[in-house]
Protein backbone atom coordinates (compact mmCIF):
# COMPACT_ATOMS: atom_id res chain seq x y z
CA UNK A 1 0.00 0.00 0.00
CA UNK A 2 3.06 2.51 1.17
CA UNK A 3 3.99 1.76 -2.50
CA UNK A 4 0.58 2.05 -4.40
CA UNK A 5 0.56 5.79 -2.12
CA UNK A 6 3.37 7.20 -3.30
CA UNK A 7 2.29 6.42 -6.95
CA UNK A 8 -0.69 7.79 -6.47
CA UNK A 9 0.69 11.14 -5.00
CA UNK A 10 3.08 11.99 -7.54
CA UNK A 11 0.42 12.00 -9.89
CA UNK A 12 -1.16 13.98 -8.27
CA UNK A 13 1.48 16.72 -7.86
CA UNK A 14 1.64 16.26 -11.71
CA UNK A 15 -1.82 17.14 -12.62
CA UNK A 16 -1.82 20.41 -9.58
CA UNK A 17 1.99 21.55 -10.70
CA UNK A 18 0.25 24.56 -12.19
CA UNK A 19 -2.48 25.28 -9.30
CA UNK A 20 -1.55 26.84 -6.87
CA UNK A 21 -4.32 30.32 -6.47
CA UNK A 22 -5.66 31.04 -3.25
CA UNK A 23 -9.63 31.23 -2.75
CA UNK A 24 -9.71 35.33 -2.62
CA UNK A 25 -7.41 35.26 -5.86
CA UNK A 26 -9.88 32.56 -7.19
CA UNK A 27 -12.39 35.36 -6.65
CA UNK A 28 -11.22 37.90 -8.67
CA UNK A 29 -10.00 35.56 -11.39
CA UNK A 30 -14.02 34.44 -11.51
CA UNK A 31 -14.86 37.63 -13.08
CA UNK A 32 -17.91 38.31 -9.51
CA UNK A 33 -16.02 40.69 -7.47
CA UNK A 34 -16.96 40.73 -3.70
CA UNK A 35 -20.52 43.43 -3.61
CA UNK A 36 -22.38 40.27 -3.81
CA UNK A 37 -22.92 36.82 -3.26
CA UNK A 38 -21.46 33.34 -5.73
CA UNK A 39 -20.97 29.82 -5.01
CA UNK A 40 -18.04 28.01 -5.81
CA UNK A 41 -17.41 24.04 -5.60
CA UNK A 42 -14.23 22.88 -4.05
CA UNK A 43 -12.11 19.69 -3.95
CA UNK A 44 -9.59 20.15 -2.13
CA UNK A 45 -6.36 18.57 -1.73
CA UNK A 46 -5.42 16.56 1.55
CA UNK A 47 -2.05 18.93 1.49
CA UNK A 48 -3.35 21.91 0.20
CA UNK A 49 -5.86 24.63 -0.19
CA UNK A 50 -6.20 24.35 -3.89
CA UNK A 51 -10.42 24.10 -4.89
CA UNK A 52 -9.57 21.39 -7.84
CA UNK A 53 -13.21 22.92 -9.63
CA UNK A 54 -13.80 24.48 -13.06
CA UNK A 55 -11.71 23.88 -16.44
CA UNK A 56 -8.18 25.82 -14.63
CA UNK A 57 -7.93 23.26 -12.39
CA UNK A 58 -9.32 20.03 -14.31
CA UNK A 59 -6.64 17.67 -13.44
CA UNK A 60 -6.68 17.93 -9.71
CA UNK A 61 -10.63 16.05 -10.49
CA UNK A 62 -8.79 13.02 -11.76
CA UNK A 63 -9.76 10.29 -9.54
CA UNK A 64 -6.77 7.75 -9.01
CA UNK A 65 -8.41 5.18 -6.35
CA UNK A 66 -6.96 1.93 -7.01
CA UNK A 67 -8.73 -0.66 -9.18
CA UNK A 68 -8.42 -2.92 -6.42
CA UNK A 69 -10.74 -0.94 -4.10
CA UNK A 70 -14.19 -1.50 -3.63
CA UNK A 71 -15.23 1.49 -2.56
CA UNK A 72 -13.79 5.37 -1.98
CA UNK A 73 -15.49 8.17 -0.84
CA UNK A 74 -14.38 11.79 -2.20
CA UNK A 75 -15.15 14.49 -0.16
CA UNK A 76 -15.68 18.06 -0.95
CA UNK A 77 -17.65 21.32 -0.08
CA UNK A 78 -19.97 23.84 -1.40
CA UNK A 79 -18.65 27.56 -0.77
CA UNK A 80 -20.50 30.80 -0.24
CA UNK A 81 -18.23 33.56 -1.17
CA UNK A 82 -19.17 37.61 -1.10
CA UNK A 83 -18.83 40.07 1.14
CA UNK A 84 -21.25 38.81 4.09
CA UNK A 85 -22.37 35.71 5.59
CA UNK A 86 -26.12 35.39 5.15
CA UNK A 87 -28.35 35.76 7.83
CA UNK A 88 -30.90 32.61 7.01
CA UNK A 89 -30.11 29.11 6.12
CA UNK A 90 -29.03 28.44 2.33
CA UNK A 91 -30.18 25.01 0.61
CA UNK A 92 -28.46 23.65 -2.34
CA UNK A 93 -28.81 21.17 -4.41
CA UNK A 94 -25.76 19.07 -6.08
CA UNK A 95 -26.30 17.30 -8.91
CA UNK A 96 -24.61 15.72 -12.30
CA UNK A 97 -24.28 18.42 -15.10
CA UNK A 98 -23.93 15.74 -17.52
CA UNK A 99 -24.06 19.04 -20.55
CA UNK A 100 -20.28 19.71 -19.44
CA UNK A 101 -18.90 16.45 -19.95
CA UNK A 102 -17.41 17.61 -23.20
CA UNK A 103 -16.07 21.32 -21.95
CA UNK A 104 -12.37 19.92 -21.38
CA UNK A 105 -12.43 18.23 -25.23
CA UNK A 106 -9.88 21.33 -26.76
CA UNK A 107 -7.71 20.57 -23.27
CA UNK A 108 -7.25 16.88 -23.85
CA UNK A 109 -8.73 15.84 -26.62
CA UNK A 110 -10.58 12.65 -24.88
CA UNK A 111 -14.31 11.94 -25.59
CA UNK A 112 -15.29 11.44 -21.83
CA UNK A 113 -18.48 8.75 -21.48
CA UNK A 114 -21.12 10.16 -18.77
CA UNK A 115 -20.24 8.08 -16.02
CA UNK A 116 -23.05 5.70 -14.98
CA UNK A 117 -25.03 5.92 -11.82
CA UNK A 118 -23.46 2.24 -10.82
CA UNK A 119 -20.58 3.92 -10.32
CA UNK A 120 -21.04 6.40 -8.20
CA UNK A 121 -23.64 7.52 -5.58
CA UNK A 122 -23.81 10.94 -4.27
CA UNK A 123 -24.18 10.62 -0.83
CA UNK A 124 -25.19 14.21 -0.07
CA UNK A 125 -28.07 15.87 -2.50
CA UNK A 126 -28.65 18.41 -1.00
CA UNK A 127 -26.68 20.39 1.35
CA UNK A 128 -27.23 23.30 3.97
CA UNK A 129 -24.71 26.60 4.33
CA UNK A 130 -26.27 27.50 7.63
CA UNK A 131 -26.52 31.46 8.37
CA UNK A 132 -23.80 32.83 9.29
CA UNK A 133 -21.41 30.52 7.68
CA UNK A 134 -19.86 30.10 4.23
CA UNK A 135 -19.44 26.17 3.77
CA UNK A 136 -21.31 23.26 3.36
CA UNK A 137 -19.63 19.63 3.47
CA UNK A 138 -20.23 17.26 0.81
CA UNK A 139 -19.95 13.53 -0.30
CA UNK A 140 -20.01 11.04 -3.02
CA UNK A 141 -18.87 7.12 -2.63
CA UNK A 142 -17.43 5.40 -6.16
CA UNK A 143 -16.67 2.04 -6.94
CA UNK A 144 -13.13 1.62 -8.23
CA UNK A 145 -13.15 -2.39 -8.84
CA UNK A 146 -16.50 -1.86 -11.01
CA UNK A 147 -15.13 0.74 -13.08
CA UNK A 148 -12.98 -0.23 -16.69
CA UNK A 149 -9.96 0.90 -16.38
CA UNK A 150 -10.16 1.06 -20.56
CA UNK A 151 -12.93 3.94 -20.23
CA UNK A 152 -12.91 7.37 -20.24
CA UNK A 153 -15.46 8.99 -17.45
CA UNK A 154 -16.85 11.72 -16.38
CA UNK A 155 -18.92 13.43 -13.48
CA UNK A 156 -19.68 16.85 -13.29
CA UNK A 157 -21.15 17.97 -10.28
CA UNK A 158 -22.52 21.66 -9.98
CA UNK A 159 -24.53 23.33 -7.55
CA UNK A 160 -27.63 24.97 -8.01
CA UNK A 161 -30.25 26.73 -5.86
CA UNK A 162 -33.80 28.69 -5.43
CA UNK A 163 -32.73 31.77 -3.76
CA UNK A 164 -30.99 33.83 -6.77
CA UNK A 165 -27.25 33.11 -5.53
CA UNK A 166 -25.44 33.35 -8.74
CA UNK A 167 -22.45 30.09 -9.47
CA UNK A 168 -19.10 30.79 -9.93
CA UNK A 169 -18.62 31.36 -14.00
CA UNK A 170 -15.07 29.30 -13.43
CA UNK A 171 -15.35 27.31 -10.38
CA UNK A 172 -19.12 26.14 -10.21
CA UNK A 173 -18.00 22.53 -12.14
CA UNK A 174 -16.42 19.58 -9.76
CA UNK A 175 -14.96 17.33 -13.27
CA UNK A 176 -14.56 14.32 -11.55
CA UNK A 177 -13.49 12.01 -13.94
CA UNK A 178 -11.13 8.63 -14.91
CA UNK A 179 -9.25 8.44 -18.13
CA UNK A 180 -9.34 5.73 -20.04
CA UNK A 181 -6.06 3.33 -21.02
CA UNK A 182 -5.75 0.03 -22.28
CA UNK A 183 -2.41 -1.56 -19.94
CA UNK A 184 -4.13 0.88 -16.80
CA UNK A 185 -5.56 -1.39 -14.05
CA UNK A 186 -3.66 -3.29 -11.13
CA UNK A 187 -0.50 -5.35 -11.49
CA UNK A 188 1.37 -7.96 -9.47
CA UNK A 189 5.18 -6.25 -9.08
CA UNK A 190 8.27 -7.39 -8.99
CA UNK A 191 11.85 -5.60 -8.71
CA UNK A 192 15.47 -6.94 -8.82
CA UNK A 193 18.03 -4.86 -8.30
CA UNK A 194 21.87 -6.75 -8.87
CA UNK A 195 25.01 -5.35 -8.72
CA UNK A 196 26.73 -5.16 -11.88
CA UNK A 197 29.39 -8.12 -11.67
CA UNK A 198 31.77 -9.11 -14.61
CA UNK A 199 30.19 -12.37 -15.62
CA UNK A 200 27.69 -12.69 -13.35
CA UNK A 201 24.48 -14.73 -15.13
CA UNK A 202 22.14 -15.26 -15.82
CA UNK A 203 20.12 -12.15 -15.19
CA UNK A 204 16.19 -12.39 -15.57
CA UNK A 205 14.04 -12.68 -19.32
CA UNK A 206 10.88 -12.07 -19.68
CA UNK A 207 8.64 -15.38 -19.52
CA UNK A 208 11.70 -17.30 -17.19
CA UNK A 209 10.73 -19.75 -14.70
CA UNK A 210 10.99 -17.58 -10.90
CA UNK A 211 13.06 -20.73 -9.80
CA UNK A 212 15.52 -19.73 -12.38
CA UNK A 213 16.03 -16.07 -11.57
CA UNK A 214 19.08 -15.49 -9.73
CA UNK A 215 18.46 -13.82 -6.18
CA UNK A 216 18.67 -10.28 -6.35
CA UNK A 217 21.09 -8.04 -4.23
CA UNK A 218 19.67 -5.51 -1.62
CA UNK A 219 15.82 -3.77 -2.77
CA UNK A 220 14.74 -6.62 -4.38
CA UNK A 221 11.28 -7.36 -3.80
CA UNK A 222 8.83 -9.71 -4.69
CA UNK A 223 4.77 -10.18 -4.96
CA UNK A 224 4.14 -6.32 -4.05
CA UNK A 225 0.91 -4.90 -5.90
CA UNK A 226 1.02 -1.57 -7.93
CA UNK A 227 -1.77 0.17 -10.45
CA UNK A 228 -0.79 1.63 -13.99
CA UNK A 229 -2.19 4.94 -13.36
CA UNK A 230 -3.25 6.63 -16.58
CA UNK A 231 -1.71 10.12 -18.20
CA UNK A 232 -3.86 9.72 -21.16
CA UNK A 233 -5.32 6.59 -23.30
CA UNK A 234 -1.86 6.10 -24.75
CA UNK A 235 0.38 6.41 -21.56
CA UNK A 236 0.43 5.01 -18.02
CA UNK A 237 3.08 5.99 -14.91
CA UNK A 238 4.40 3.23 -12.66
CA UNK A 239 6.75 3.37 -9.96
CA UNK A 240 10.32 1.21 -10.59
CA UNK A 241 11.56 -0.03 -7.64
CA UNK A 242 15.01 1.01 -7.33
CA UNK A 243 16.26 3.67 -5.28
CA UNK A 244 13.19 6.57 -4.07
CA UNK A 245 11.37 5.23 -6.97
CA UNK A 246 10.53 7.47 -9.49
CA UNK A 247 7.97 6.46 -12.04
CA UNK A 248 8.25 5.14 -14.85
CA UNK A 249 6.39 6.77 -17.71
CA UNK A 250 4.98 3.71 -20.10
CA UNK A 251 3.41 4.96 -23.68
CA UNK A 252 2.13 2.91 -26.91
CA UNK A 253 0.36 2.95 -29.83
CA UNK A 254 -3.27 1.62 -30.35
CA UNK A 255 -6.14 0.27 -27.97
CA UNK A 256 -6.48 -2.61 -27.76
CA UNK A 257 -4.15 -5.27 -25.75
CA UNK A 258 -2.75 -7.89 -27.40
CA UNK A 259 -2.11 -5.70 -30.77
CA UNK A 260 -0.82 -2.66 -29.12
CA UNK A 261 2.73 -1.34 -30.72
CA UNK A 262 5.35 1.33 -30.28
CA UNK A 263 5.82 0.63 -26.49
CA UNK A 264 8.20 2.70 -25.11
CA UNK A 265 9.64 3.77 -21.21
CA UNK A 266 11.47 5.90 -20.02
CA UNK A 267 11.83 7.08 -16.18
CA UNK A 268 9.19 10.43 -16.04
CA UNK A 269 11.27 13.29 -17.52
CA UNK A 270 9.83 15.80 -14.33
CA UNK A 271 10.62 13.59 -11.95
CA UNK A 272 14.25 12.36 -13.11
CA UNK A 273 16.50 15.55 -11.87
CA UNK A 274 15.27 15.36 -8.61
CA UNK A 275 14.90 11.56 -8.62
CA UNK A 276 18.24 10.44 -9.91
CA UNK A 277 20.72 13.74 -11.19
CA UNK A 278 20.28 15.32 -7.68
CA UNK A 279 21.37 12.12 -5.67
CA UNK A 280 23.93 11.27 -8.03
CA UNK A 281 22.10 8.77 -9.93
CA UNK A 282 23.04 8.50 -13.94
CA UNK A 283 21.51 6.52 -16.29
CA UNK A 284 23.66 4.31 -17.98
CA UNK A 285 21.38 2.08 -19.85
CA UNK A 286 17.88 4.07 -20.97
CA UNK A 287 14.67 2.05 -19.95
CA UNK A 288 13.98 -0.97 -22.41
CA UNK A 289 10.41 -2.07 -22.19
CA UNK A 290 9.16 -5.91 -23.17
CA UNK A 291 5.80 -7.83 -23.14
CA UNK A 292 4.45 -11.24 -23.47
CA UNK A 293 2.59 -11.98 -26.42
CA UNK A 294 -0.63 -10.75 -25.08
CA UNK A 295 0.71 -8.17 -23.55
CA UNK A 296 -0.52 -9.03 -19.65
CA UNK A 297 3.06 -9.15 -18.33
CA UNK A 298 6.13 -6.22 -18.82
CA UNK A 299 9.70 -6.24 -17.62
CA UNK A 300 11.63 -2.26 -17.67
CA UNK A 301 15.11 -2.88 -17.58
CA UNK A 302 17.32 -0.05 -17.34
CA UNK A 303 20.79 0.01 -15.40
CA UNK A 304 22.24 3.07 -13.56
CA UNK A 305 25.91 4.06 -11.70
CA UNK A 306 25.10 5.83 -8.39
CA UNK A 307 28.11 7.66 -8.45
CA UNK A 308 30.71 4.84 -6.82
CA UNK A 309 29.17 1.12 -8.22
CA UNK A 310 26.56 0.10 -11.46
CA UNK A 311 23.28 -1.39 -11.09
CA UNK A 312 21.37 -3.56 -13.00
CA UNK A 313 17.47 -2.73 -12.52
CA UNK A 314 14.57 -5.28 -13.71
CA UNK A 315 10.63 -4.13 -13.06
CA UNK A 316 8.19 -6.64 -13.83
CA UNK A 317 4.59 -6.24 -13.87
CA UNK A 318 2.41 -8.61 -14.08
CA UNK A 319 -1.56 -7.94 -14.80
CA UNK A 320 -3.90 -9.70 -11.71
Amino acid sequence: MKKIFKSLLTVITLSLALTSCLKSVNSVVNGENLTASFLQIEFPTPTGTTINSGLQYFGGGALLYPATHTSDTANFSVTLNGPVTLATDLTVTIGPNVGANADNLAGDGIAYSAMPDSLFKLLTPTVVIKAGTRTAKARCVFYPSKISPSNSYMLVLSPSNASGIIISQNFGKLYLHTIGCAIAGSYKWDFWRYNMEVGRAPLPTLGMAAAAYPAGDGGSFTNSSIDFLPVNPSSVLVPTGYYVQPNLLISFAGTKVGSLTNLKAAINPSELSGAYTANGITITLAPVITANAAQTQFMIHHTVFNGSAFRDCFDIYTKK
